[in-house]
């Protein structure tokens, strides 16, 4: 018998995603979709209401088209309405017109150099805002600044990069008013009706039918590396496709902003977290250097982050793969090398080879608290979640003393029923982690790689030998199993 997928991971109502049904939908839609004709009638309205433009267009002219028109679309305008709206405006206008030539006239009198340019009073508040959003965004002042060339100079001396390529391509940059306003925190919204509390709207936002979809088409063009990857590495084909998903949509959302820019206005104009920003500045330009890339050349993130898996620029340095051989590390055009990295990571933040993140339990909050869970770390062991009151939901294929952790996942229905659905988490949960510290985040990758599993039928899996006496290679256990 058939199992939904998502009744691994929840007790709530789930509705199977047929592949490909919205996307279909929506071209379908698209294609019989009917758009007013607004600007036609504006331009009529705007021939019949303009005293200059009525005097070349005859009355006749317009009455004519506008009645053609109402043929056409006959809920649409009525043509003597139009005219007399146009005729009640001209008249409106031309005695407004009258009116204020002979006030002008009257009341006209000289006017002293003060008059003509009164004193402006501003105050200090308004006048740093005005010279900060006043910054040229076309010239780059970057290295004539004392703390830039030193800074360069540091880099230049602790990565080995000559001090002249540096000055060369930072003078490149230009100031990101957007990476500033977008990194700079907002004030705290309602969390009821937000994602952040609610895994029912998290979940809803990324593990939707294109994704899946998308997924799906990625996973069969990069279907090769992906075994390649998985056999080699144990991190599964279908978590990693997942990642790429969720962060960039297989690469259809990598960001658009020059991380060069990005990167020199958080470290020198946004001083926050400076210092974290001029680190990852550090690793970026090394980065460029090492593999011979223009920095300029480089987009991403507003806070700069690149490619398919939006890897941070240590990141990248750290884990970065050339997963097609040619030599180079490229995340933002090269799929395979893309997979490579993300794979790479999970596999060194603990990624078990033949586990699944997630396995459903019963537990409380109680439970919750008295086992010391919330971090992103397996800080407990099977057993002693078990002894702390924590029940398997269905099977649960791990050994007593395996590392785990307990994760709670709170949801709020529609009509406000509130729940917790808990989970026992294994390291491959805890990997997932470290790329997104947030357990709704590593739970929407849990289910969108079973979901592309399931959706695809098992394309992970290698093919049956062929008849020829030898046997068909073992699974890696690398996938999402089901329990």
């Amino acid at each position: 018998m058939h199992t939904a997928p998502f009744a691994l991971f929840s007790r709530r109502p789930y509705t199977p995603t047929t592949r490909a049904a919205p996307l279909e939908s929506a071209r379908a839609a698209s294609s019989v979709r009917r758009f007013a004709p607004v600007p036609t009638l504006v331009a009529l309205f705007v021939l019949a209401a303009a005293p200059g433009l009525r005097a070349q267009a005859p009355q006749s002219f317009v009455t004519t088209t506008l009645t053609s028109y109402a043929a056409l679309e006959p809920t649409a305008v009525d043509p003597a309405a139009v005219l007399r709206v146009a005729d009640v405006s001209n008249a409106a206008e031309a005695s407004a017109g009258a009116q204020g030539a002979t006030t002008e006239t009257s009341l006209a009198k000289p006017q002293t150099a003060a008059e003509k340019h009164p004193a402006k009073t501003t105050k200090p508040e308004e006048a740093k805002k005005r010279s900060k959003s006043a910054k040229n965004t076309t010239v780059s002042d970057y290295v004539e600044r004392a703390e830039v060339q030193a800074y360069l100079r540091s880099v230049s001396e602790e990565k080995g990069i000559p001090y002249e390529w540096l000055e060369r391509e930072v003078a490149l940059a230009r100031y990101s008013p957007l990476s500033e306003k977008y990194t700079t925190p907002k004030p705290k919204a309602d969390k009821k009706r937000t994602p952040d509390k609610n895994f029912i709207l998290y979940e809803r936002n990324l593990v939707n039918a294109e994704r899946i979809d998308r997924g799906i088409d990625f996973m069969e063009r990069n279907l090769e590396t992906l075994r390649r990857v998985e056999k080699d590495t144990g991190v599964s084909g279908y978590a990693v496709t997942a990642i790429i998903g969720v962060e960039s949509i297989y690469g259809r959302n990598m960001g658009r902003f020059r991380v060069l820019d990005a990167l020199m206005t958080l470290s020198f104009d946004y001083t926050r977290r400076a210092n974290y920003y001029r680190s990852e500045l550090s690793s970026f330009l090394d980065f460029c250097y090492r593999q011979d890339v223009a920095p300029v050349s480089m987009t991403g993130s507003f806070a700069g982050a690149l490619g398919l898996g939006q890897f941070m620029p240590a990141s990248l340095n750290a884990y970065g793969r050339d997963g097609d051989g040619d030599g180079k590390i490229d995340i933002v055009k090269n799929e395979a090398d893309g997979i490579a990295s993300v794979a790479n990571f999970l596999l060194e933040h603990g990624w078990p080879r033949g586990k699944r993140p997630l396995y459903p339990v019963n537990a409380t909050e109680a439970i919750f608290k008295a086992t010391n869970s919330g971090g992103i770390h397996t800080n407990a062991t099977v057993a002693s979640l078990l002894a702390a009151g924590v029940t398997p939901v269905g099977a649960l294929p791990l050994a007593p003393d395996e590392k785990a952790m307990l994760v709670n996942l709170p949801w709020i229905a529609k009509d406000n029923t509130r729940g917790v659905d808990y989970y026992i988490g294994t390291d491959a949960f805890s990997a997932i982690l470290r790329y997104n510290r947030s357990y709704f985040y590593a739970a929407a990758v849990t289910l969108l790689a079973y979901e592309l599993e399931e959706q695809s039928k098992g394309i992970m899996r290698e093919p049956p030998a062929e008849a020829s006496g030898q046997t068909a290679a073992a699974p890696s256990g690398g996938t999402v199993a089901k329990p």
